[in-house]
C-alpha cells in the first residue's frame, strides 16, 4: 500500500466552532485497496473530519488531497469529481423524492443513466445491498433501515476511488451487515480505498486493515489492525482502562417471580402484532428482538402511545390506556425513540430545552418555569451522560449524532420513568458512553423500575437483558431467560422462530391481525386508489372532477353557462391565473412563498401601459420583452435576498410587495394609459372558441411538469425544497437554484401580466393584487407541501381552473361575493384535509416529538 501512495490524505486539518475545537491538526492517510477504520468517542471529530474530506464542510486550516490532487475549492461536487463518495451517518437523502430519483440525482453526469433506463439501473444497485423497497416509494415513507440501505446503494453506485462509510451499520440487522461487508470487500479488492467509521469494535476488527484513533479532535495514532487488541483500542479511545462491558445482571429480590409486575400486558394487539402477553417485574431489563416488520418495534411504539393498542395494560397494578404519548407519560411510561432525527430531537432548541421538555411542570410555579432549577437539573443529567456541548444553550442539532442520542436519553431519564422503553438505546454512541448507558439502565431497574429494550444488537441483548422475547409474524415465538439469553440462542430464534403455543403469546401462525393499524385505513382490494391518491398528480384529478361537477350543477340552473361566449371569456380569464399559479408553485416547491407576485403582475401591466399604446409590432414586442426582463430581475432579487442576505421568503417578498405597489401607484395614481386595441385584439384571438393564450398556458404547464419530473433542473428544484442540507451534500447548486427559481416564478407572472394586459386594457396599479392570494389558494388546492419539495404544475393549473370556475359559476347562480369566498374556502379546507389524510406523515414527521 505504501508504494502506491495514499489516495486520500488530510494534513494539518483544524476546525473550530464557537467554544470548541472540533479538530486540531488532524492527519489521515488512506491507501488504495485498504479498509481504514476511524474510531473515537462522540465529539472526537470523526464525522467532522470526513465532512471536510467530502467538501461539505470547510476546514479552518489544512489540506485535503484526493487521488493525488489537492482540493483547492472544496465542495461536494469537487470531491465527487475527484472520486470520493460518502455514506453519511444521517443519510443525505431527499425525503420528497422517490427512491429512484434519489439514486439518479446523486450521480455525476458521466454516471447518470438516461431516464428510460433509470428503473432497471436503480433496481440493480438496490439489489446489491438487499434493499427490498419500491423504486417509486418516497424516502419519507421508508423505515430507518431502508433509508440506510438506499444511502449505501447510492454511494456504491458512484463506483468511487475513495468510499467513506460513516456509521453505516447502526440501523442494519445482521443479515444486512453481512451483505454490506461483502460489497466493502469487493470494492476494496478492485483498489477502492474504504474509510470505515464505527463505534462497533467487533465489526471494525472483522473488516479493517488499519485503524486510526481520534480523541478530542486529535489523531492519537494509526495502527495495523492485527497489531492491536480491542483493549488497546478502547484505552486509546477513552484515555483510560476499561474494566467491564456490561454491569452485573440483577439477582434475588429485584427479579422475584412473586413480585407484582411493573408492566402487565394481557392479549394486547396493534399494528403488526397480535395477542401478546408480557409481564416485566421490578428490577428486570427485558429485550425485544426479531426481524424488521415482525411487530416488536410496533409493540414498543404502541405502549408509548404512538400507535393504537388493544387489550389489557397495567402499570404497577393500575389499568392504563396509553392512547396518546401524554397518557403514557402520565402512567410513568417514557419512550426513547429509535429514529432520533425525526422523532427524538428538537434540533433548533437548545440542549437545556431538549432535556427539560418532559419535566417542565416539575420546575414551574404558577405556570412559569424557574430557569435556575431547570438549568441545575439538566446540567446534572447531561453531565452524568457526558454530553459534549459548548454550553447548555447550544442548539441540539449542531451536536454530533452520538451526543444527540445522549440528550434524548437524558431527557427520558430526567422524567423518572416507572417503565423506560428504549429503542436502539446505544445507536451511534461511542464505547465509553455505551458503558455508561448500560450502567444507567441497570441502575434504573435496580431502583425497582422496569426497562424494555428493543435492539438489533444481539451482543447488547445478551449482556444487558434478564429476558429476551423474540417476535415472528407479530407474535412471540421464544421467551429466553437467565442462562438461555445468549447471542447464539437469540440469533437462532430470530432466524428459525415461528409463533407457537409455547411462547408467551398464544395463537396460531400466520399474518397478524392489526386492529387499528394505519395500514388498514384502506381496503386491501383498493391499493391502486391509495397509490394514486398519494401521488403529486392526485390533487389534479380531484380538482378536475370538482370543476366538472360545479359546471354540471350550475348548467342545470342556467344553460347560458355552457355558451361559447362564456367559455371563451372564462378560459381567457383563467389563463392569467394559471401562469401566476405556476410561478407560485415554484416558490412553494423551494420551501418558500412569493407574496409579491400579485403586485408584480399589476406593476408590469402599468409598465405596458406606457409601451404598448401604439399598436405597432415593435412597440408590442418591446413592451412584452421589458415585462419579462423586469420580472426576471425582480425575481432574481427576491431569490438573492433570501439566499445571500438570509431573509425569510415571507419578509423578502413582502418587502418587494410594498416597493412594487408603491412604484405602481407612483406611476399610475389612477388607472390610465390605454393598451392599443390591436394588442388587445391579438391577445383575444381564438382557435375555435378557445383563446390561444389558454393553449399556451396549458402547454407551459405540461412542459413544466415534464421538466420537473424528467430533468436534472426539475429534480434539483424539488431536492432543494425537500432537504436543503442533503441537497448541498449531493452537489446541488442550492443558491443558484433559489435565485433561478424565484426568477422563473416572476417570469411566469409576467406571462400572466401579458394576459391581464389584454383583459383590462389599461394601466391599473391595483389590477394584480388579488393574484397573490388566488395563486396561493391554487397551490394549496394542488396539494403542494408548504415545507417544499412536493407539488405539480398540472395540479396547480387545475387549481387555478377550479378557482375561476367557482367565480364564474357563482355569478350564474346569483351568489354574492360572500358566498363566493365561502365556497372557495370550503373547497380549500376539503382539499387540504383529503390530501393530508392520504399522504399522512409529512407534518407528523416535521412535528415529531411534540
Amino acid at each position: 500500500m505504501t508504494g502506491a501512495g495514499p489516495v486520500l490524505r488530510l494534513s494539518g486539518v483544524t476546525k473550530r466552532y464557537p467554544g470548541v475545537v472540533a479538530l486540531r491538526s488532524a492527519e489521515l492517510e488512506v491507501f488504495p485497496g485498504e479498509v481504514h477504520a476511524i474510531v473515537g468517542e462522540n465529539g472526537a471529530g470523526k464525522s467532522t473530519l470526513m465532512s471536510i474530506a467530502a467538501g461539505s464542510l470547510l476546514a479552518d486550516t489544512g489540506t485535503v488531497e484526493i487521488c493525488h490532487q489537492v482540493m483547492r475549492s472544496p465542495s461536494p461536487s469537487a470531491a465527487q469529481e475527484l472520486g470520493l463518495a460518502v455514506v453519511y451517518q444521517q443519510p443525505a437523502l431527499l425525503p420528497d423524492l422517490t427512491v429512484m430519483e434519489n439514486l439518479v440525482f446523486a450521480m455525476l453526469p458521466a454516471w447518470r443513466p438516461p431516464m428510460n433506463r433509470a428503473a432497471a439501473w436503480a433496481r440493480e444497485r438496490l439489489d446489491l445491498v438487499g434493499a427490498d423497497v419500491g423504486l417509486h416509494e418516497r424516502i419519507s415513507g421508508l423505515s430507518v433501515t431502508d433509508r440506510q440501505l438506499v444511502e449505501i446503494a447510492k454511494a456504491l453506485a458512484m463506483e468511487p476511488r475513495v468510499l467513506i462509510l460513516d456509521e453505516p451499520t447502526e440501523a442494519l440487522v445482521a443479515e444486512d451487515v453481512e451483505r454490506l461487508f461483502e460489497q466493502v470487500r469487493r470494492f476494496a479488492a478492485t483498489g477502492t480505498a474504504i474509510v470505515y467509521i464505527s463505534h462497533r469494535l467487533p465489526e471494525v476488527r472483522r473488516i479493517a486493515d488499519r485503524i486510526t484513533v481520534l480523541r478530542d479532535g486529535e489523531t492519537r495514532g494509526t495502527f495495523r489492525m492485527a497489531d492491536v487488541t480491542e483493549e488497546d483500542v478502547l484505552r486509546l479511545i477513552v484515555g483510560r482502562p476499561i474494566d467491564s462491558t456490561f454491569p452485573a445482571k440483577a439477582t434475588g429480590q429485584g427479579t422475584d417471580p412473586g413480585a407484582a409486575p411493573v408492566l402487565d400486558l394481557r392479549a394486547v394487539s396493534g399494528p403488526r402484532f397480535t395477542d401478546v402477553d408480557l409481564r416485566i417485574r421490578p428490577g428486570e431489563v427485558v429485550g425485544l428482538a426479531g426481524m424488521p416488520g415482525n411487530g416488536h418495534h410496533d409493540l414498543a411504539r404502541s405502549l408509548a402511545g404512538l400507535q393504537r393498542l388493544d387489550g389489557e395494560v397495567s402499570v404497577r397494578g393500575v389499568p392504563v390506556r396509553p392512547t396518546t404519548p401524554r397518557r403514557a407519560l402520565d402512567a410513568g411510561i417514557v419512550y426513547v425513540p429509535g429514529d432520533r432525527p425525526r422523532e427524538g430531537l428538537f434540533k433548533t432548541l437548545s440542549v437545556r430545552e431538549n432535556t427539560a421538555v418532559l419535566t417542565l411542570a416539575d420546575r414551574a410555579t404558577a405556570g412559569f418555569v424557574r430557569q435556575g432549577r431547570e438549568r441545575s437539573a439538566t446540567a446534572a443529567q447531561t453531565g452524568a451522560l457526558a454530553v459534549k456541548a459548548p454550553s447548555l444553550e447550544t442548539p441540539a442539532g449542531t451536536l454530533s449524532g452520538g451526543n444527540q442520542q445522549k440528550v434524548v436519553l437524558a431527557r427520558s431519564l430526567l422524567a423518572r420513568p416507572r417503565l423506560l422503553i428504549a429503542e436502539e438505546p446505544t445507536q451511534g454512541v461511542d464505547v465509553g458512553t455505551r458503558l455508561e448507558i448500560y450502567r444507567i439502565l441497570r441502575e434504573l431497574a435496580d431502583e425497582g423500575n422496569a426497562v424494555l429494550v428493543v435492539s438489533s444488537d444481539t451482543h447488547e441483548l445478551q449482556g444487558l437483558c434478564d429476558r429476551v422475547m423474540i417476535f415472528s409474524r407479530g407474535r412471540v415465538c421464544a421467551d429466553l431467560e437467565a442462562a438461555g439469553v445468549t447471542e447464539e440462542a437469540i440469533t437462532g430464534a430470530i432466524l428459525t422462530g415461528s409463533p407457537s403455543s409455547g411462547a408467551a403469546a398464544q395463537g396460531t401462525t400466520g399474518p397478524p391481525a392489526t386492529p387499528g393499524s394505519p395500514a388498514k385505513r384502506w381496503s386491501p382490494s383498493m391499493p391502486w386508489l391509495r397509490g394514486l391518491m398519494s401521488g403529486d398528480h392526485a390533487p389534479g384529478i380531484v380538482l378536475a372532477f370538482a370543476a366538472l361537477l360545479l359546471v354540471g350543477i350550475a348548467a342545470t340552473r342556467n344553460d347560458q353557462l355552457l355558451s361559447p361566449q362564456n367559455f371563451e371569456g372564462l378560459l381567457y380569464t383563467m389563463s392569467a391565473l394559471i401562469f401566476v399559479s405556476l410561478g407560485q408553485m415554484i416558490a412553494v416547491m423551494l420551501g418558500g412563498i412569493d407574496l409579491s407576485i400579485g403586485p408584480l403582475t399589476g406593476f408590469l401591466v402599468v409598465i405596458a401601459s406606457f409601451l404598448a399604446t401604439s399598436g405597432g409590432v415593435a412597440g408590442t414586442v418591446t413592451a412584452i420583452v421589458a415585462m419579462i426582463v423586469l420580472a426576471g430581475g425582480i425575481g432574481a432579487l427576491n431569490g438573492s435576498m433570501i439566499r445571500l442576505a438570509g431573509m425569510s421568503p415571507v419578509v423578502a417578498t413582502l418587502v418587494t410587495f410594498i416597493v412594487l405597489q408603491g412604484v405602481s401607484l407612483l406611476l399610475r395614481p389612477l388607472p390610465g394609459g390605454f393598451i392599443h386595441d390591436g394588442v388587445i385584439t391579438a391577445l383575444h384571438a381564438t382557435i375555435g372558441f378557445v383563446p390561444w393564450v389558454f393553449v399556451v398556458a396549458v402547454v407551459v404547464a405540461v412542459a413544466g411538469e415534464w421538466v420537473l419530473r424528467r430533468t436534472r433542473w426539475g429534480m434539483q428544484l424539488r431536492a432543494v425544497g425537500s432537504d436543503e442540507p442533503a441537497a448541498h451534500r449531493l452537489a446541488a447548486k442550492v443558491t443558484l437554484t433559489h435565485i433561478l427559481g424565484y426568477g422563473a416564478c416572476s417570469v411566469l407572472a409576467a406571462l400572466g401580466a401579458v394576459v391581464l394586459m389584454g383583459q383590462n386594457g389599461i394601466g391599473d396599479a391595483t389590477a394584480g393584487l388579488t393574484y397573490t392570494f388566488s395563486s396561493i389558494t391554487a397551490v394549496i388546492l394542488a396539494g403542494a407541501s408548504i415545507y417544499g419539495g412536493r407539488g405539480s404544475f398540472l395540479s396547480a393549473a387545475l387549481g387555478a381552473v377550479l378557482i375561476e370556475v367557482t367565480i364564474n359559476v357563482s355569478a350564474f347562480l346569483d351568489l354574492n361575493d360572500a358566498w363566493r369566498q365561502w365556497l372557495l374556502g370550503i373547497l380549500t379546507l376539503v382539499a387540504a384535509a383529503v390530501f393530508c389524510g392520504f399522504r399522512g406523515g409529512r407534518l407528523a414527521g416535521k412535528a415529531a416529538g411534540t
